[in-house]
C-alpha cells in the first residue's frame, strides 16, 4: 500500500493531471464563486491538497488575511512559486505536509478543498480533510463545500453497453462468435469513467450517500442500503450512472451528473445483466459502498438487482 500511496502523490504532482483540473471551467470557475462568496475580510483560511494553490490564491485574493495550502507532493514546489509570481508571499504559506498532521488549534475560518475522486470518495482525500476540520476549523466555521450527495440511476444505453460495454462480444468478428464472452465481462464487473448521455436515464438519480461536511466522520460514507426507482419509459435496462454533486456555498452547487455541464469527472458507468421494464414499473436496487481493500485510494460498490449482484471497483 505504501507504493500506491507514492505513486498517487507521483502522479498527483506532474503539471499534466494539473492543467486537466484547472482546465476544468466548471469546476474551477464554481469553486471561485463560492470562495467569494464565502471567504472575509480578515478570515484564515486552509486549503487541503492546495496543487498549484488555485483556491489559496483565490482565497487570498477574496480577502483572507492568512492561507495555509497543503500538499504532500512535489506540487508544493510549484505551488510556492506561483504564489511569489503572483505577489502573495506572506500572505499564502504553502506547507508540504500530511494534512491530516497540520494542527493551528481550532483558529481557522474557513477550510477549503477540491478532496473529490470519481463517486466522490475515490482517491480518499476525506479522511485527511476530516482530521484537519477537527483539529483547525473553530466553532461556527464554514467548509468549502459544505455538503456532498452521492448518486445513482438506471440508464437504458445500448450505445454505452453494446458500443463500449459487454453488448460488444454479441456480434461475430470475421465470422468467430464471441458471444459466450457478454456474460464473462458482465462478471468482471468493469465501470468506467464516461459522459453519459442524460437521456439514457430511466428515473432521477437517487443519493446513496448524504454528507454535511460539517459533521461527518470517516466511516460516514461507507454503508450499505436499497433504493427503488419507478421506471419513467419502457426500455431495456442495461446499467447504471453514478456520481456527485456538493453544495460548495449557500449559492453555489456544482452537479457533476449526466444533465449537468460537463467536468473532468465524467460519470462512472455501472453495465449491468440487461432486462425489459415497462414504465410504472419499480425497480428495487441494494447497494454497498466500501473502500477498497487492496487500493487505499479506490472505492468498491455492490449491486444487487433481481438477486443479480455485481462489485465494481472505482479508483
Amino acid at each position: 500500500m505504501r507504493l500506491l500511496m507514492e505513486q498517487y502523490f507521483f502522479i498527483y504532482g506532474g503539471l499534466g493531471l494539473q492543467r486537466y483540473m484547472v482546465s476544468d471551467k466548471s469546476r474551477t470557475d464554481a469553486f471561485a464563486a463560492a470562495i467569494k462568496e464565502v471567504v472575509k475580510d480578515g478570515d484564515q483560511v486552509i486549503d487541503v491538497g492546495t496543487g498549484t494553490g488555485l483556491l489559496a490564491i483565490l482565497a487570498a485574493r477574496a480577502g483572507a488575511k492568512k492561507v495555509y495550502g497543503l500538499d504532500n507532493s512535489d506540487i508544493a514546489d510549484i505551488a510556492e512559486k506561483l504564489v511569489d509570481a503572483n505577489d502573495l508571499t506572506g500572505v499564502v504559506d504553502i506547507v508540504r505536509c500530511n494534512a491530516g498532521a497540520f494542527d493551528l488549534e481550532k483558529t481557522t475560518d474557513v477550510i477549503v478543498s477540491e478532496w473529490l475522486g470519481h463517486m466522490a470518495f475515490a482517491e480518499a482525500m476525506l479522511d485527511d480533510l476530516l482530521v484537519a476540520r477537527d483539529a483547525n476549523l473553530k466553532p461556527g466555521g464554514v467548509m468549502i463545500p459544505s455538503e456532498v450527495d452521492v448518486l445513482l440511476a438506471p440508464i437504458a444505453c445500448p450505445e454505452l453497453y453494446d458500443g463500449q460495454g459487454p453488448g460488444f462480444w454479441r456480434e461475430p468478428v470475421h465470422g468467430i462468435d464471441y458471444s459466450i464472452l457478454e456474460e464473462m465481462e458482465q462478471n468482471q464487473e468493469i465501470s468506467s469513467q464516461i459522459q453519459v448521455p442524460g437521456e439514457s436515464k430511466l428515473a432521477e438519480g437517487q443519493p446513496m450517500v448524504s454528507l454535511d461536511l460539517a459533521t461527518a466522520s470517516p466511516e460516514d460514507p461507507w454503508r450499505r442500503g436499497d433504493l427503488e426507482f419507478k421506471m419513467e419509459r419502457t426500455a431495456r435496462f442495461d446499467g447504471f450512472v453514478g456520481w456527485f454533486s456538493i453544495q460548495l456555498s449557500p449559492s453555489v452547487r456544482l452537479d457533476t451528473g449526466p444533465d449537468a455541464p460537463l467536468t473532468h469527472w465524467r460519470q462512472i458507468h455501472f453495465p449491468f445483466k440487461p432486462f425489459d421494464v415497462e414504465e410504472g414499473q419499480s425497480l428495487k436496487v441494494t447497494y454497498e459502498l466500501n473502500r477498497d481493500e487492496y487500493d487505499p485510494r479506490a472505492i468498491t460498490l455492490g449491486l444487487t438487482v433481481n438477486d443479480v449482484y455485481y462489485c465494481y471497483r472505482i479508483g
